[in-house]
Order: structure tokens, then sequence, then C-alpha cells
């Protein structure tokens, strides 16, 4: 609309008053704030190559405008291990951005509060202003002409990438691989907008995200924390991850009592379910221990359930608490750069399972299993794991998502598909 400042928005909205089936979940007690970004400066781009690159001097933010925003493609974890991916991809394997204004909502108080750069358009903070009392966002309207496309490994092609990963287990190659597969819609009328507001609103979970890329939006609604770093009252940082592992599937809309009656007891003693978690769990803690502190990482809150997405969702998973603190000699982004890709959507040992991800899989993963993130300086930062993610391009109508499952010994075939079909309802029922 002519006079309104471009917008990107990027951040967690997390729900103020959960619905009443809603339960505790590995980030109920961390909630931070959400936030809406005005304008970015220049075009934004920014390389993310660590502490080596001098040119990239940290500055702390002294203000919610100093906050970047932006994701990490899962693309762009595969050079460091030596892969070279030539599968056609979208999407840029990694954008930071720092903007002219910056709205931050704060779930504890319902406090919306404006920041603007001094060096933004003079008028900047009453469009904004005036943007963000325009009223209630429309409600979503799924198109009428959506048409699903094939996925990249149909039923057939997915389970016998599991038996192929099976395979590699038994060879001794892997011990746990994350194997997934692309879905697609033809929806030209989608607004992806709306469609974030939707799934905030049907699927609560505490790491949404939309962010604009040219024609493109990236729309995320993950349930997972990558790494979270904070440093309260100027003290050590401290580290904290979130691996989740551990899948049950249950009817969509089961009742409280019913919820409370035994499934999350049921996923918690599974062996199969466990060990999942438990192989990943030591592969964070390796990941993140060259970055914190010697005899500073440990595990809490270890097989933890928690039920995906409220009422309308038909999951209950697992996840621990993988803590530790960040050496002084190092910033979040080492750490960032040093554990990605996250080892819950990769496996163990990471380096050759990455290989045998990038030889089963015939398309390009771009966000799906990146990260989303906001970081204000060296030692703040809070990134998600880009699960229940996807993307959608204006010029094409296309909205492809990805979904996948960790594979074990003892995994079945076709009980996998099944948990990566109910993994991908988010996207797919936008147009049921």
């Amino acid at each position: 609309m002519p006079g309104r400042p471009r917008i990107r928005r990027h951040g967690w909205p997390h729900v103020r008053r959960p619905p009443p089936d809603h339960e505790p979940g590995p980030h109920t007690d961390a909630a931070l704030a959400s936030f809406l970004g005005f304008s970015p400066p220049g075009d934004g781009r920014a390389t993310a190559r660590g502490r080596h690159d001098a040119s990239l001097p940290w500055q702390p933010a002294r203000a919610d405008h100093d906050i970047a925003l932006g994701f990490l493609a899962y693309t762009y974890g595969l050079p460091r291990f030596g892969i070279r991916s030539a599968k056609p991809r979208v999407l840029p394997h990694a954008l930071l951005r720092r903007y002219h204004g910056m709205a931050r909502w704060n779930p504890a108080t319902g406090a919306l509060t404006l920041s603007v750069h001094p060096d933004a358009p003079p008028d900047l903070a009453a469009r904004c202003a005036r943007l963000l009392a325009d009223g209630p966002a429309p409600a979503f309207t799924a198109p009428t002409d959506c048409i699903a496309l094939p996925p990249s490994l149909d039923r057939a092609g997915y389970t016998a990438g599991v038996r192929e990963v099976l395979r590699r287990i038994r060879a001794g190659d892997t011990y746990q691989c994350n194997l997934s597969t692309r879905f697609g819609l033809h929806a030209p009328g989608l607004d992806p907008a709306a469609l974030s507001l939707h799934l905030w609103r049907t699927r609560p979970a505490p790491f949404h995200g939309l962010f604009r890329v040219g024609a493109r939006h990236v729309v995320s609604a993950s349930p997972e924390r990558f790494l979270r770093v904070d440093a309260p009252g100027g003290g050590p940082a401290r580290v904290l991850s979130q691996p989740i592992k551990g899948t049950l599937a249950f009817g969509p809309g089961t009742p409280h009592p019913v919820w409370h009656s035994g499934l999350p007891g049921l996923l918690a003693a599974t062996p199969k379910e466990r060990a999942e978690l438990s192989m990943i769990v030591d592969l964070v803690r390796n990941d993140i221990s060259a970055d914190c502190a010697y005899g500073s990482v440990a595990v809490a809150r270890h097989c933890a359930t928690f039920r995906v997405g409220g009422a309308a969702s038909g999951l209950v998973q697992m996840y621990s608490d993988v803590t530790g603190t960040l050496r002084p000699d190092r910033t979040c982004l080492d750490l960032l750069l040093s554990a990605f890709p996250g080892g819950s959507v990769t496996g163990c040992p990471k380096r050759r399972t990455l290989e045998i991800i990038e030889a089963g899989e015939p398309h390009s993963r771009e966000v799906y299993c990146g990260s989303l993130l906001a970081m204000a300086d060296a030692r703040a930062m809070d990134a998600s794991i880009a699960i229940r993610t996807g993307w959608h391009d204006a010029a094409t109508g296309r909205l492809e998502h990805c979904a996948g499952s960790g594979i074990v010994v003892d995994s079945d075939p076709e009980s996998e598909y099944e948990e990566t079909w109910a993994k991908g309802a988010n996207f797919r029922e936008v147009c049921a």
C-alpha cells in the first residue's frame, strides 16, 4: 500500500494465555518477546562467517532496532563438512538483517513498544504506529484453487529410503539419521502473513516466524529451540539447547483428560523413542562443548514430554535441556556455527550422516532444518530449529515444506512414513 513502510516480520509470538488443553513444553518458562521489523537499511544482507572475519566487529545492541533478525538455511552448514550440494534451491543460504524500526511485544505484560533507529526516515515512527493500530488482522481464508503437488519422496520412495538408511546403520555408517521428504501445494491465492497468523492461532508453538525474501516468504511454526544464549546482569553467558526427538501420533482433538491419562508416559517409556532422544542429546552435548567452559555442559529434564501444537495437533514429543556456560573468548555466533546444522535434524555421527542425507534426499531442504534467529550482541541470541517450516513463492504460487523422522536400527519404514505425514499436517491442511 502506498505510503506504508516495507515490512519484514520475524519473531516468536508466544501465546500469552494458552488454550485450556495447552501442555507445558520446553519453552513455557523461557518466553521471549516477538519482533516486527520495518524497512531494513540497504538490502540488509550480511554474511555470518564467525570470529575470523575482522570486518564484522561486535556492536552491542543498545536498543531493539540494533537486534539482527534472519535465518540460516540448512544448506549453510554443509560446506563445513565438505559437502557441496548441487540441488536447485530458491532461498539464500543465510540472511541477517537489522531494521530501521522494530516493534517488540512482551507476552508477559502485553506491552507493545516501538524502537526507531536515528537514521530512519523521519516519518517512519508515525507510519509504523499507524500500521500497528490498524486493528485485528483479517481471518485466514484458504485458497479455493489449491492443488497438491507430488512429493519429492512418495510413500514408496520414502520407505525405500528408510530401508537404505537401515542398511547404512547395520553397516556402521550411522546410528541415527533424519530422513525427510518435501511436500508442495500450488496455492496462488495464498497470503503468507495470514497463514502465519492462522498457524499461530490454531497450532500454538514457541517459535513462529514470518520472513520475507523478495517475492518469497518463509513461514515457520516450530516447537524446537536450537540455541539460546543470554547473560543476565552482565554475568557469564548461559547456553541452552532443547533438542526434540521421539514422537507419538494420536487423534487430533484428544480431550484434556485423555491426554493426562497416560499418553506422555507411554512415549517416555518406549525404548526406541528414548534411544532416539538420548543419542541426539549426546550429540548436542558434544556440539556445544567446544564453545562452552570446561565442565559446564549438563543435561536436565531428560525425556520430558509435551503436546505439540495444542488441541489441533495429533502429536506428542520428548525433549531435554542441554545447558552450558559460553567461554569468555567465544561469541554466540561462534557457538551457532559450530553446532550448525542442529543434531536433532541430522543425526550421528554428524559428518557421515549428512553425507547419507545428501545422497538419499532428492530435494534441497532450503531453510527447513536450518534456523530462524534473533541476535542482539555477542552474548545474546535465540535460535530455533526450523521444523514445521515452509516457504511460499508469490511468482509461482508454490507453497513447499518438508517433514522427516529419525531413523534408528529398529525403525519400521511404514511407521516412519506415517510419522512424517503427520508432521506435515500444518501446511497440508491449509487447503483442506
